[in-house]
């Protein structure tokens, strides 16, 4: 049997319709007397990671069984992300930039502001792009396919590669993917969103982890009930980092940690 220590916080349930139920439109909510195993099934975690997770808190579990990680991003060293088409990189990206710049412009010039490389020669992908950065202190340039780093100035900046959206079950895409990272000499980083198939998600993060991604991205968790997709994605061993709670570029982007993961599954909607 699958237990967890009474030292867990409750869950906050805010509905009485039960888990065969169906509420709001026929959209069938969690009941209000779970247990977390339960919780956690209904968030389309696997009952092999539920079990490695028990025997302690839930905040303890997911330390055991995910690695959280401070965002490897240093001054002069391009990152690239990279994700899913429709993952929320973009936006995920200017939430890095934005932060960055204002770090720039709290530093007296100790740090310039930041270098956003466009590597997505998609049609609009640009326009998309410089419109989300709008307002945003930094530079934007095109590297459609990659640059070489000799070739920009990097010193005392953070630099951000967006790369295309893909498909990792294509194995053009994810070479061309490769192929635009090593020409930037970036290191890598992974955008999941939460609400996705749990299984697809750990088929994206193990490609991810088999190309040398470094880290991971938890984005979209203000629009999704169920967040399951982010924790079987970081158990494949890519460090988990941010998570984003907001459209705005300017809010809801926090470092992750086992406590604030595991407050998040364990409000329920409703």
């Amino acid at each position: 049997m699958t237990s967890f220590s009474s030292t867990q916080t409750s869950p906050q349930h805010h509905t009485a319709t039960g888990a065969s139920g169906m509420a709001g439109g026929d959209v069938a909510l969690p009941a209000n007397a779970l247990s977390i195993p339960e919780i956690l099934a209904w968030h389309s975690i696997p009952q092999e990671l539920i079990n490695a997770m028990a025997g302690s808190s839930l905040a303890a579990g997911l330390e055991r069984v995910i690695n959280f990680s401070p965002f490897p991003l240093r001054l002069g060293v391009p990152m690239a992300l990279g994700g899913a088409s429709g993952s929320g990189k973009s936006l995920t990206l200017a939430k890095l930039a934005a932060r960055y710049a204002r770090q720039a412009r709290q530093s007296g010039g100790r740090i310039r502001r930041p270098l956003v490389l466009a590597c997505d020669s998609t049609p609009g992908s640009y326009i998309k792009l410089a419109s989300i950065l709008r307002g945003c202190d930094i530079d934007l340039m095109k590297a459609y396919g990659g640059i070489n780093p000799r070739f920009i100035d990097s010193y005392n900046r953070i630099i951000l590669v967006d790369l295309p959206g893909l498909c990792v079950y294509s194995p053009k895409a994810m070479s061309e993917m490769k192929d635009v990272v090593a020409r930037t000499e970036a290191s890598l980083s992974l955008v999941i969103p939460a609400g996705m198939d749990p299984e697809e998600s750990t088929d994206i993060a193990a490609a991810f982890h088999q190309c040398g991604a470094k880290s991971m991205i938890a984005s979209r968790m203000e629009q999704s009930g169920r967040i399951g997709s982010i924790i079987t994605a970081a158990a494949c061993g890519l460090p988990l980092t941010y998570g984003s709670y907001s459209g705005s570029i300017n809010e809801g982007f926090t470092q992750l940690t086992p406590t604030i993961l595991a407050r998040r599954l364990l409000v329920l909607p409703g």
